[in-house]
């Protein structure tokens, strides 16, 4: 794979399944994979151990973060007040845009529309 141009869509083959995808590098907790899902397919909710880094190179995406509870305060009881954050949170992702979260945080995806995507974990 190194060293030449690569056809994003060259690399996709299966058209039947609501999402495909390619791991091209994994090593010492980093990945990059291309990922293609289908209108209103998704992944449930889930945590990366690593930051992650999206680019949609082509479609719409929507993140869902739910809200965390992992403070000091009254409403949870934990020991970190700055990471509270007590609000659901959505972002739509479009072609050509991208997005960057935190390892350890629990999130959702959903296509919007046919879409691929760029995913690496660092």
């Amino acid at each position: 794979m190194f060293y030449r141009v690569i056809d994003i869509n060259d690399l996709f083959t299966n058209k039947e399944d609501d999402h495909e995808i390619i791991e091209l590098i994994s090593n010492s907790g980093s990945q990059l994979k291309l990922i293609s899902i289908k209108k209103n397919s998704g992944f449930d909710s889930h945590m990366s151990n690593t930051n992650v880094f999206l680019y949609v190179t082509e479609g719409e995406l929507e993140l869902f973060f739910p809200k965390e509870t992992i403070c000091g305060c009254s409403m949870c009881g934990t020991t970190i007040p700055e990471k509270h954050d007590n609000e659901n949170r959505e972002y739509k992702i479009k072609k050509g845009q991208m997005f960057i979260f935190e390892k350890d945080t629990k999130h959702s995806l959903k296509a919007v529309k046919d879409s691929k995507f760029i995913m690496v974990k660092i």
